[in-house]
């Protein structure tokens, strides 16, 4: 499996929700103490055009992002500890393609 190094977090508009996610992406990762990983937010209208190791997207635009190999789906965006084991999970993860739901 390629090393999860980029993640990309993604709403609709790009702006509020996946920038949040963001942070909180961001936190995580420094709660862990994990420094190597960058963080980015965009909307799905520019996804196609951006590299990623890994999707952090909210349950409402799923369907959208079925397509990448490696997604970590969020039913509450702001719940933290919904990410941080769905983010445990990911990067625990041994397979090319997932879907933490």
């Amino acid at each position: 499996m390629a090393e999860i190094k980029h993640i990309m977090c993604c709403c609709g508009g790009g702006m509020g929700s996946s920038f949040m996610v963001k942070l909180n992406v961001q936190k995580y990762l420094k709660q862990r103490g994990i420094k190597d990983i960058e963080v980015e937010h965009v909307s799905l209208g520019e996804l196609s055009a951006q590299k990623f190791d890994l999707l952090v997207v909210a349950r409402d635009i799923v369907y959208q992002c079925r397509q990448y190999p490696r997604i970590v789906e969020l039913f509450k965006i702001m719940d933290m500890k919904e990410l941080t084991e769905k983010m445990d999970k990911a990067l625990a993860e041994t397979e090319d393609e997932f879907h933490i739901r």
